[in-house]
């Protein structure tokens, strides 16, 4: 999963700054209307990006918990899951509340052009934001791999032991 979210999130980056450009070359009604489809795209991919480590934090969490329950492992792993869920869910929240920004500002700019540069402001401002999160959520979805296996290595080896493979 770490080598699929990255690419996503990389993707997502080269995204989000293309359509920031197009932002840059709308003049009137030229470019605006690649401008706001690419911007779509964006957003829309930007959330979806976000909602998969909700997902993959959420399903893997609960395999990781249900590998100490049944297995009768020890506890320590969980707060580890917790800590990295934790740090994760922070920044999709701000991730897409970024992008929350960049829409609603975006729709005011389209009806008034004076506010175009706080629309491309919130658009850069969005896109750190979104790369900052991207690189903990990295962290956190690498760190939940690594969980994932070192549980379920101990889960089996718990297995075998008792003769329950």
């Amino acid at each position: 999963m770490p080598r699929i979210f990255a690419s996503l999130a990389v993707g997502d980056l080269i995204v989000l700054s293309a359509a920031a450009v197009f932002g840059l070359l709308v003049d009137g009604e030229r470019v605006y209307p690649q401008h706001f489809g690419l911007a779509l795209f964006a957003a829309l991919l930007t959330v979806l990006i976000h909602a998969i480590v909700v997902t993959y934090f959420a399903a893997g969490g609960r395999m990781i918990s249900q590998a100490v329950f049944i297995g009768g492992l020890d506890r320590e792993p969980l707060a580890r899951l917790r800590a990295g869920k934790t740090t994760a869910i922070r920044w999709v929240a701000a991730g897409v509340g970024g992008i929350i920004l960049v829409v609603c500002v975006g729709a005011t700019a389209a009806r008034d052009g004076a506010w175009a540069w706080p629309h491309f402001a919130s658009a850069l401002a969005a896109i750190i934001a979104n790369a900052m999160a991207f690189h903990f959520q990295y962290e956190a979805v690498a760190g939940q791999s690594r969980l994932m296996d070192e549980v379920f290595r101990e889960y089996q080896r718990h297995r075998s032991a008792t003769g329950n493979a």
